[in-house]
């Protein structure tokens, strides 16, 4: 309730007199924030907080905004041009809301998912299932989690997920910056007062800013205004684009593949418990799906049996075809309380273009 509170009011373009005192307090909440940036900041020049120096390739992937970007899509897809060259990878991340069997799990040895969804965690496990040939880590402290793993699976790569406000507890990563088209700057103020996890000119660190979800907006020319304020900051900045990449559509209960053409012209009842769920949406919509109800949940949420039961019943009273949600979503359902089968989940990926510009920056030969 409160964060869909939060969420209209700072989104609101015209602001009632409560909204401006709220918005003047978060306001302030945000500068506090700002001030504990600084500190770490100063922790690092004075030396005293002290970076983990290590001779492996770790790489960051993440954001300056809350929210989803398409971090996962591009770590696997990163992941899989490691594989692909050769090279043994490591991926790192936190798993929110998992049920922790220790500091830090393996998810993966790099032959075996060794945790369930529960213990790993929705995104560390989607990690897990869509690279089978990668040691996948999670815990909460991330860098002693790199630690840990470097000492048991010593890779060639390591990909920290989530981890560009990690950069500074690493000497020497490579820092790769995702900028949602949707939504790039977060309303260019800091949390709470908007979006931004830290002030936009940190965008100055990252080796290489890929642009996400380019083939989903209103106006293809956003791209170049995005890109605008970017050089603005870094007039060297090596920006790229990626698109969202739908790949098939399978049904949760049988497994059944279908080209994404299937979805053309069918009513359609979608979920999402993702940080960006227009992505998903408009997806959806440009492959022609018909979206009767769009159900939005909180990120990371797993459904309860009452909101399982009650889209099933929705199913059967709007005459939709299909019950259809994300990957991230899908590898959490509990798939006892739906009373139909006719639940499907769209699988996407990505397409970076100029990728081999980025093969560069990381030091990838394929």
């Amino acid at each position: 309730m409160i964060e869909r509170i939060w969420w209209q009011i700072i989104t609101k373009k015209k602001k009632n007199l409560i909204d401006i005192f709220i918005m003047l307090f978060l306001y302030i909440l945000s500068g506090f924030y700002f001030f504990g940036l600084l500190i770490k900041d100063v922790l690092y020049k004075l030396n005293i907080k002290k970076p983990l120096i290590t001779p492996y390739n770790i790489i960051t992937i993440g954001n300056l905004t809350l929210g989803g970007t398409g971090k996962t899509s591009i770590t696997i897809e990163i992941a899989k041009r490691i594989i692909k060259s050769g090279k043994k990878l490591m991926v790192v991340a936190k798993g929110y809301k998992r049920k922790k069997i220790n500091d830090i799990d393996i998810v993966s040895n790099g032959s075996e998912i060794l945790l369930s969804v529960k213990n790993s965690g929705d995104e560390p496990y989607m990690l897990a299932r869509n690279l089978k040939d990668a040691c996948v880590l999670v815990g909460e402290n991330k860098i002693k989690t790199i630690e840990y793993g470097l000492q048991i699976f010593k890779p060639d790569y390591v990909l920290l997920d989530d981890g560009f406000q990690k950069r500074k507890d690493i000497k020497k990563s490579i820092n790769i910056l995702l900028i949602d088209a949707l939504n790039p700057f977060g309303f260019n103020s800091l949390f709470p007062a908007g979006m931004l996890r830290e002030p936009i000119h940190a965008l100055r660190e990252a080796d290489v800013i890929i642009i996400t979800n380019t083939n989903i907006i209103d106006d293809p020319q956003k791209i170049d205004k995005i890109k605008d304020v970017i050089y603005g900051y870094d007039k060297n900045a090596k920006i790229l684009e990626a698109d969202i990449q739908p790949k098939y559509v399978y049904n949760i209960f049988t497994d059944e593949h279908h080209a994404v053409e299937f979805l053309n012209n069918k009513k359609v009842i979608c979920f999402s418990g993702i940080g960006n769920p227009i992505a998903f949406e408009r997806t959806l919509k440009m492959l022609n799906a018909h979206i009767v109800v769009g159900l939005r949940f909180k990120d990371h949420h797993t459904l309860l049996k009452k909101e399982i039961e009650a889209m099933c019943k929705l199913l059967q009273k709007t005459n939709a075809s299909m019950i259809i949600t994300t990957e991230k979503d899908e590898v959490k359902l509990k798939r006892k309380f739906f009373t139909d089968n006719r639940v499907f989940c769209l699988k996407t990926g990505v397409l970076i273009k100029n990728i081999k510009e980025l093969d560069k920056k990381i030091k990838l030969q394929i």
